[in-house]
């Protein structure tokens, strides 16, 4: 009843606990699907498809070449730029469809994201089940999606340079960084939606403290993640030669922080290790506190994960498989997830 009572004294049922949840739901289902296309992504970067397709066109590019003149075509484009000439010479039709499909994946889920994303927006607008004070936040949202997509040209554009055979690492951590700002953001503004309002927590300043650590951590040893990806840095990994074992490379102060693959993996092997020793030491401290169950949970889920993500971290390093790789990307975002969490719950510590 007093829900009913909250919705008419602000003219529309927009803050109804109903109403909260449907939004919610939309934006969490936002969130799903952009974390499916970080798997889609990483696939489509580690397997070297993402310079299939020379052009972007939003709208009819969303259709697949439907005729053989088509594909031989799109197939001709792509011999003209040097990742053919240098890695992929003799390439005959078959073997350019198996590079053509993970990338237009990757389009067609983004088209999709910005659909999913956008009806409802306007249909919750047009029938007031949005809070006016959050509409202009949503639309900007929208308009930074459609950015995302742009930096993700700017980032394949790369790709053509003269002698390039695969896209600027550092336009691949742009493009990922935008998409976790955009799955932080989103994901954040659902959690509001759901709890508008802080609980007290007394006595939790601490952990707060180290939630935030934690997610500071975390975020710099993914951005430096996507240099390994971009430069294929897991390559320098050598049991042999004792390469790749944590330790800094021979001349490692004059290396290039970003482009010398033994620099660029012991950055991110260094990252994660501290960011393993502040995860779980915020776990454990949440585990050990009198916090209420929902922060104990999400602090047990941020434990959970971050043990996953070692273990999927040194999976990938060893067998050097992308496949691994990518699901070491996505349990990432799963370990984000879980932290964002903890800390959302933690905005009323005391």
């Amino acid at each position: 009843m007093s829900e009913v009572i909250l919705g008419q004294r602000t003219g529309n049922m927009a803050a109804s606990r109903q109403n909260r949840k449907l939004v919610a739901a939309w934006l969490l289902t936002s969130c799903f699907m952009i974390w499916v296309m970080v798997g889609i992504g990483g696939y489509t970067r580690d397997s070297g498809s993402g310079l299939s397709i020379m052009d972007w066109d939003p709208i009819i590019g969303t259709l697949p070449p439907l005729s053989t003149a088509a594909w031989n075509k799109m197939f001709a484009l792509y011999q003209t730029i040097p990742q053919y000439k240098i890695l992929h010479q003799g390439m005959d039709l078959a073997g350019f469809k198996a590079l053509f499909w993970p990338e237009y994946l990757h389009r067609l889920w983004g088209r999709l994201i910005g659909v999913v994303f956008f009806v409802p927006l306007v249909a919750f607008i047009a029938t007031r089940r949005i809070e006016a004070r959050l509409i202009p936040w949503l639309i900007l949202l929208f308009i930074m999606g459609g950015l995302q997509g742009a930096i993700g040209w700017f980032m394949v554009a790369s790709g053509f340079d003269p002698n390039s055979v695969a896209v600027q690492p550092w336009r691949l951590s742009l493009h990922f960084s935008f998409a976790m700002f955009l799955y932080i953001s989103v994901f954040w503004t659902a959690l509001t939606v759901l709890q508008p309002e802080p609980v007290a927590l007394p006595g939790t300043r601490k952990i707060k403290f180290l939630a935030i650590a934690s997610i500071i951590c975390l975020g710099a040893t993914m951005f430096a993640g996507t240099f390994v990806s971009g430069t294929h840095a897991i390559d320098a990994f050598n049991l042999a030669k004792n390469t790749g074992m944590g330790a800094p490379p021979p001349g490692y102060l004059t290396m290039n922080m970003f482009a010398d693959k033994p620099a660029v993996l012991f950055n991110h092997q260094a990252l994660a290790s501290l960011t393993v020793l502040v995860l779980l030491t915020t776990a454990t401290a949440v585990l050990r506190s009198n916090a209420p169950k929902p922060v104990r949970d999400a602090g047990l889920l941020v434990g959970g994960f971050v043990i996953l993500q070692f273990i999927l971290g040194v999976a990938a390093l060893v067998s050097k498989m992308f496949d691994i790789g990518v699901v070491h990307q996505m349990d990432a975002v799963l370990l984000l997830t879980a932290c964002l969490l903890l800390l959302h719950r933690l905005r009323g510590a005391r």
